[in-house]
């Protein structure tokens, strides 16, 4: 089965929770593409679970990956015993990229199950889903979605151009969500109202110019701060026409917003040509 990935074309952070969690206020968006692919497979002379996978920084102890704790809460949701299962995973979608991969992979097992067992309900699904990561439950139905709380409250949003002109910027290292909201400046956000409403409201009039001004993202500055490749790589497309540059989710991937196709697709090959194999630029579908 294929997965999706996802860009927050909004983060606004607006409170820290006694849980540890996060409030945000944040517009999530899925794509077709970037994907991967995972295969549930019996393994009936075995009891657990067994994660194969080639992608490097993917880990294959089944307790330190999501497909493989996506089974094991499925499992104790439903009272039932693990069952044997090998899960391949072909990875596409950059690893701890922001992104949204790991949360995919884990809602798309969940998925997988209840077409297998019909065990859970809607909500007892939903709230396994999100005993995995906040983001987790959005990728169960992934579609444009208004987002709120530590990511569990999703309502979707309708009348959203079907493509967005977005060129992916992503560099091939892993930044932690954790470390992100770590070194997130938490005054300056709760301080700063979200306006997510008027960002939606200037997407549905396909009026992008306006739609750039209402983008944001609370985590970013700390990993411009951190990271000087971001920020070259926020000029090199603000300067190949993008109309607004930031970092989608936790980072580090860069999600760049574009006014027409020309000028993402002149942009993509521009970069393609221009920067190290060790930045992945994507066109998503």
């Amino acid at each position: 089965m294929l997965t999706c990935s996802k860009v927050n074309l909004s983060l606004a952070v607006t409170a820290k929770r006694p849980d540890g969690y996060h409030d945000l206020d944040s517009l999530f968006y899925p794509f077709r593409d970037p994907s991967d692919v995972i295969l549930l497979k019996d393994a009936p002379a075995s009891n657990g679970v067994t994660i194969r996978c080639d992608a490097p920084g993917v880990p294959l102890e089944p307790e330190k990956n999501l497909c493989g704790k996506a089974v094991y809460a499925y499992c104790k949701a439903a009272g039932m015993d693990v069952p044997g299962l090998v899960i391949h995973l072909e990875k596409h979608i950059p690893v701890a990229a922001g992104m949204g991969g790991g949360s995919a992979d884990g809602a798309t097992v969940l998925r997988l199950l209840q077409e297998r067992f019909h065990a859970l309900s809607e909500s007892q699904l939903e709230d396994a889903a999100f005993s995995l990561g906040a983001d987790v439950p959005f990728f169960l139905n992934p579609r444009p979605s208004y987002v709120t709380g530590a990511g569990e409250h999703h309502t979707p949003v309708e009348g959203l151009p079907e493509h967005l002109l977005i060129l992916l910027a992503a560099p091939q290292f892993p930044v932690s969500a954790a470390w992100a909201y770590k070194h997130m400046d938490l005054q300056r956000a709760i301080s700063t109202p979200p306006r997510t409403n008027e960002l939606i409201d200037a997407l549905r009039r396909r009026d992008f110019e306006s739609a750039a001004q209402f983008m944001r993202n609370d985590l970013e500055h700390a990993l411009f701060d951190k990271f000087p490749l971001l920020l070259l790589l926020r000029a090199f497309l603000l300067e190949n026409g993008a109309l607004r540059v930031m970092v989608s989710g936790s980072g580090p991937t860069l999600l760049a917003l574009f006014r027409d196709d020309a000028a993402a697709q002149a942009a993509y090959a521009r970069a393609t040509s221009e920067f190290d194999p060790a930045v992945r630029f994507i066109l998503p579908a």
